[in-house]
């Protein structure tokens, strides 16, 4: 498995490239994890010194042309998964993830440079492939309509979300001298996000009677695209700090937000899976959510909908979730829709895909 990714701290891709891992070897495969040599340590330090490891030099982009080949020929893997889609070559079958395809179906979310190499990436996953596995049935429809040569290669394996998010003490404080009560959104600064929509949706609400005793809203994730977009709005509709933003946050630091929020708000434009979503139900959040995408496909019922990019409909919906009490540990609901969702089953599918490729190259 390409490991790359998993040397970034464990949130979205690098979530499923650990758990996948961690669940294939639980179940009896064996998996051994290729990358950079400087990227050995802090892969160790979370598959554990007993993991099977192996790394190489990067040599200015030759190393992952020239090493893993050259050991795949000498230690015939299998497979090699790249739960990324970063291909390096390989004499070997090749399979890899595909998230989403958010850079296919918006022109505006990233930098043209970036959004055209993550076509590209796209393109080169579908023409090199045997198996092709994506995250929801959401994914699949997007990856089909664009590549339907791609339709007897593609496989579904939902991702997991029963990992666990260790919780602070009830003692314990939010962080960042933050107040208990307040509205989280988690995720990178980006237009995909439309945090404008939660800003806007949050400045309506404090206009609403009662606005004034508004709970904050933090926003937890780092800058990317156009973030001073988000900022700049914040501080022109809401000059008195009451939005926070507190940069990129740890899985610790993250469970603390969970822990004393609220409820949760998600606002994105598109979602391959949306994982934090999963996280805050699961923990007990109300949530409200724009209804799109995977979303609404594996979430439904879970969180008050509103309509994608309208912030009289996200203000609405904020409103009512503010009033809800936070779900207990074994509320029906959340067991029913969750359930299968589980890193198990995703690694069963994943090794059921990897099968069908091996019973083809026989």
């Amino acid at each position: 498995m390409d490991a790359a990714v998993m040397a970034h701290p464990l949130t979205g891709v690098a979530r499923y490239a650990f758990e996948l891992g961690k669940a294939l070897s639980l179940q009896g495969h064996a998996v051994e994890y290729w990358t950079f040599n400087r990227l050995r340590g802090p892969l160790t330090a979370k598959v554990g010194s007993d993991s099977r490891i192996r790394t190489f030099p990067h040599l200015r982009g030759a190393g992952p042309c020239v090493f893993p080949h050259l050991w795949s020929l000498i230690s015939r893997p299998d497979i090699h998964h790249f739960p990324n889609g970063d291909l390096f070559p390989s004499p070997v079958p090749r399979t890899a993830m595909i998230h989403d395809l958010a850079p296919f179906l918006f022109d505006d979310i990233l930098p043209p440079d970036l959004r055209d190499f993550y076509r590209e990436r796209t393109r080169r996953i579908v023409r090199l492939c045997k198996v092709i596995v994506v995250n929801s049935q959401t994914t699949m429809d997007h990856l089909l309509d664009i590549f339907p040569e791609a339709s007897d290669r593609c496989r579904l394996t939902p991702l997991g979300c029963d990992h666990v998010l260790r919780l602070p003490a009830p003692a314990g404080k939010p962080p960042q001298g933050l107040a208990p009560g307040y509205l989280l959104s988690v995720g990178t600064i980006e237009p995909r996000k439309d945090y404008a929509t939660l800003i806007r949706a949050y400045r309506l609400l404090s206009d609403r009677p009662g606005g004034s005793d508004l709970p904050p809203l933090v926003i937890a994730g780092g800058d990317g695209y156009r973030a001073d977009e988000v900022r700049d709005l914040a501080r022109t509709l809401l000059p008195d700090d009451r939005v926070r933003f507190t940069g990129y946050v740890d899985g610790e630091m993250l469970s603390s937000l969970y822990a004393h929020a609220a409820a949760y708000l998600q606002a994105s434009l598109h979602e391959g899976f949306g994982l934090p979503v999963a996280e805050a139900a699961l923990l007990g959040l109300p949530v409200a959510a724009a209804d799109n995408s995977a979303i609404s496909e594996l979430f439904s019922g879970l969180y008050e909908p509103f309509e994608t990019g309208v912030p009289e409909s996200a203000a609405d919906a904020m409103e009512k979730v503010l009033h809800r009490r936070r779900r207990t540990p074994d509320d029906p609901t959340v067991i029913r829709k969750l359930d299968g969702l589980t890193w198990s089953n995703c690694a069963a599918l994943t090794a059921s895909a990897f099968e069908s490729v091996l019973k083809r190259s026989s």
